[in-house]
């Protein structure tokens, strides 16, 4: 890694997280919830980063995962008087603990079957919902009179502010946290197994171990940032957790970049504001269908042109125009290294 790319990626994070913290202050408590949502769901595309980009998994479920932290923490919220900071952290270890069972379980099955699996998650965990009508309200859901992230007194802010602010440090939290997995022995661990499980066991990789890690953590995220979504716009319905919503995280994560922790903003910032784009071009009941639409044109575009994603495409292309400055004999990194930001 050259000297001016050393320096400059995490001069580039610590200033996006000064601008971050400034932008409560210089825009509406209605774009800020738009900006909290989409650094919640960023959260979930970063695991789905995980498991693409550096184990080799898939998975179609991310979304029922998303919803479960959700409405554990809006359940917990509502029903037993909670405080937010507990019922976010039980949302997590209540997907950890999921992701363990949903993980070890295909694993037990072998081949392809996590992604099957995550599949029936998706498509069942909105009638399970529905059918536990005592707890989660059934199609109606839960909700709150104010989003459940309230800010203490003596910071003087409103509630969107602080659920933004929050939002934000979680974000960077988890992207420092996956960013140090995917590096050091973890990182070579995990590239072993993306690249060849079977040459990975045969340099002493405990591969379902290293695959059942990677799920594991994915989900816990996709967890937390599912609960705090829900606390953020305050409310939790099945409709909002549907199978699309799985396969919306896993074409902005595809889109993004699998590899690139970066690529998991623009991928949920297009989660975000794309159906509202897609409203202003076409209104009605259509505009959803033509957001899916986009969905997939954007998909296919980026499988083209793009194959590592809009922010690996990007980060490619200015490697080649920037001269590297490095002597001949520098190692070369890491292969969990490459193209991670």
């Amino acid at each position: 890694m050259n000297t001016l790319r050393r320096y400059a990626v995490p001069g580039g994070w610590t200033a996006a997280l000064v601008v971050g913290l400034v932008i409560p202050f210089l825009v509406s408590d209605y774009d800020l919830l738009d900006l909290s949502r989409v650094l919640t769901l960023a959260m979930a595309v970063a695991g789905l980063n995980l498991l693409l980009g550096h184990s080799g998994q898939i998975s179609v479920g991310h979304g029922a995962v998303f919803g479960l932290g959700g409405y554990a923490a809006l359940v917990v919220v509502t029903k037993n008087g909670w405080p937010w900071v507990p019922a976010v952290l039980l949302a997590g270890v209540l997907c950890l603990v999921f992701g363990l069972l949903l993980g070890a379980l295909a694993l037990k099955m072998g081949g392809a079957n996590l992604g099957l699996l995550t599949i029936a998650v998706a498509a069942v965990f909105p009638l399970v919902v529905i059918r536990l009508k005592s707890t989660t309200g059934g199609t109606f859901g839960l909700s709150l009179a104010h989003p459940g992230i309230e800010p203490p007194a003596w910071t003087g802010l409103t509630g969107a502010q602080f659920g933004f602010v929050v939002s934000l440090l979680a974000l960077a939290a988890t992207l420092l946290l996956l960013r140090n997995l995917v590096t050091g022995a973890g990182g070579r661990a995990l590239a072993a197994v993306r690249t060849s499980p079977l040459l990975a066991a045969a340099n002493g990789v405990n591969v379902n171990r290293v695959k059942l890690m990677a799920f594991a953590v994915s989900s816990a995220v996709a967890g937390v940032g599912g609960a705090l979504y829900a606390l953020v716009v305050a409310i939790a319905v099945p409709d909002s957790y549907q199978i699309a919503l799985s396969i919306t995280l896993l074409a902005a994560s595809v889109v993004g970049g699998t590899r690139t922790w970066a690529g998991a903003i623009v991928g949920a910032a297009m989660v975000v504001y794309l159906p509202t784009a897609a409203e202003n071009v076409v209104s009605g009941e259509t505009s959803g269908n033509w957001a899916q639409l986009v969905y997939a044109c954007c998909l296919i575009l980026s499988l083209t042109v793009a194959p590592t994603g809009l922010v690996g495409g990007l980060t490619r292309l200015l490697g080649r125009i920037a001269p590297t400055t490095d002597s001949p004999s520098a190692p070369a990194p890491l292969p969990a290294e490459k193209e991670v930001r």
